[in-house]
């Protein structure tokens, strides 16, 4: 029987000696809970953004809640959500008691329709900006607006911006350590803001026992096991960095114009998330997908038409076209450090093929 190569999955962490030893010396300490190495990463992210205050949460959408919550967004008010991303924003929204206002996004790079909020502006308390996949949100064009704007990085840690790292612009930033992000404990979740009175507010609901006076909170606690994984990793974002754009260069100089790509990711001060490739149609995109699947490479539609967030509200599809055309035409490719150079040329090679028989034959 013939020797079949090996699936390449979609995601897959990156773990190393150096991870793996961090989270053990916490183990050995015997302080696994919520301790010292919370209040370490805390510090770095406090150093990486030069100042202001931060604080680690129990995952990203906990993050999203609490971020909310100290911007004094609550009952009676309004968030504006791009229609094109997770459900967790939703959920964070409604678990505050707001309202969400779901926009459709741009079509090169995905990120929120700043002309699209316009008219919505006076009715909004407060944008979620989430850098998609990595490209970086317009966040002046919401600022303009005059809307407190919630910087999303959990897809975008590491990306940087004029010298400055992404999430540096709006009223506070939020970050994910799930298993598939750039930086992973497995979970776990970060709030970053530059006055401190965002994170601060966090950190008040975050403690929730012990304290002299009683306001309803819950447990959202992120653990020093998932810390320590989460400063380890971080010591070695600038490899992390590197080897995510040089797999999105080899895949990237596979295709020429016929093939469509998320814009917003060539700059080299990017950390690209995914490689997103955008087809003509759904025929072809489900042909693509056909021929990975063959080579043995696992492939995704980064969002599937009924996850966009106006379809889980019931809104109608029609005032979001460029989001629905999205989940109708990409494909995200493998893109991450456990990669082989033998995986990325197989997914290279796969992209070739689709670009000269799918796209030249349509």
């Amino acid at each position: 029987m013939e020797n079949l190569p090996a699936m390449i999955p979609h995601n897959r962490p990156l773990i190393t000696g150096a991870d793996k030893q961090a989270v053990a010396d916490v183990l050995e300490s015997g302080y696994i809970a919520q301790g010292p190495e919370i209040a370490a990463l805390e510090t770095d992210f406090i150093d990486i953004y030069g100042g202001g205050a931060a604080c680690a949460v129990s995952s990203g959408t906990a993050a999203l809640f609490l971020a909310l919550k100290g911007m004094k967004i609550g009952v009676g008010t309004s968030v504006a959500v791009p229609t094109y991303s997770c459900s967790s924003l939703l959920n964070a929204v409604h678990m505050v008691g707001a309202t969400p206002l779901v926009v459709d996004v741009r079509k090169d790079d995905f990120t929120i329709e700043a002309v699209a909020l316009e008219q919505h502006a006076k009715v909004v308390d407060a944008v979620i900006a989430v850098h998609s996949f990595g490209a970086r949100a317009d966040i002046a064009a919401l600022q303009h607006l005059n809307i407190p704007v919630l910087e999303d990085c959990c897809q975008s840690i590491g990306g940087m911006f004029k010298g400055r790292p992404m999430g540096s612009d709006g009223t506070s930033a939020v970050f994910s350590f799930y298993a598939s992000k750039i930086v992973t404990g497995g979970q776990g979740g970060m709030i970053w803001d530059r006055t401190g009175a965002v994170s601060e507010a966090a950190r008040d609901y975050r403690e929730f026992d012990c304290r002299e006076e009683y306001v309803p909170r819950f447990n959202l606690q992120m653990t020093d096991m998932q810390a320590a994984m989460v400063r380890s990793q971080l010591r070695r974002l600038s490899d992390i960095r590197a080897r995510r754009q040089k797999i999105h260069g080899i895949y990237r100089a596979r295709l020429n114009s016929s093939l469509g790509i998320q814009q917003g990711l060539e700059d080299k001060d990017r950390l690209p998330h995914r490689f997103v490739v955008r087809f003509p149609d759904l025929e072809a995109r489900e042909a693509a997908k056909r021929k990975f699947e063959v080579a043995g490479i696992t492939v995704i539609v980064p969002i599937e038409r009924y996850e966009l967030l106006h379809r889980y509200l019931g809104l109608d599809p029609d005032e979001f076209q460029v989001a629905e055309s999205l989940a109708d035409t990409t494909l995200s490719l493998p893109l991450y450090p456990a990669l082989q150079d033998s995986d990325i040329a197989r997914v290279a090679d796969v992209l070739s093929d689709v670009r000269k028989t799918i796209l030249a034959n349509p």
